[in-house]
């Protein structure tokens, strides 16, 4: 096997996750238990430890698992037996974020986990006093009328 886990005709072998994924493709996505579905993501993060040195992303997991995007979701939205362990394993991937963002002391990292995550802004806080005024030019001026009665314009 070589580097990229590829044989000499350069097909993927097993070690590699896309061989993995190759023989699961097509079968249904189904877990009868949130263990069962536990067990099958903490054999995600073993084999990215061991071949990957934890490089782990949701993408990867979710093709691990035989999932498209959107069953993913669905176990979220339609499977309350499966939340707690949904809600693990998402926060096992956003805990691998955050140590990312925050490598070697990040400011920018931080920052950007702080907006996105905790809803900090940057904002600039502007004081004014608006006072109003009054002012007064003379007297009112009153319309007068010209003699000769004749208010047609003619």
């Amino acid at each position: 096997m070589s580097e990229t886990g590829r044989d000499d005709k350069g097909r993927f072998v097993d070690g590699n996750l896309w061989a993995y994924v190759k023989k699961n493709v097509g079968r249904p996505p189904h877990y009868e238990t949130p263990e069962e579905l536990l067990e099958k993501a903490l054999e995600y993060f073993d084999f990215c430890d061991q071949k990957k040195k934890g490089k782990y992303n949701e993408a990867h997991l979710r093709m691990w698992l035989g999932f498209t995007r959107s069953v993913w979701h669905d176990y979220y939205r339609n499977k309350p037996e499966f939340s707690d362990t949904m809600d693990y394993i998402t926060s096992y991937l956003e805990g691998d974020v955050e140590d990312k963002l925050m490598w070697a002391g990040s400011t920018q990292g931080a920052i950007f986990k702080l907006k996105n995550k905790y809803g900090w802004k940057d904002e600039v806080t502007q004081h004014q006093q608006i006072t109003n005024v009054t002012a007064a030019f003379g007297s009112v001026v009153q319309p007068t009328q010209e003699s000769g009665g004749n208010t047609s314009g003619d």
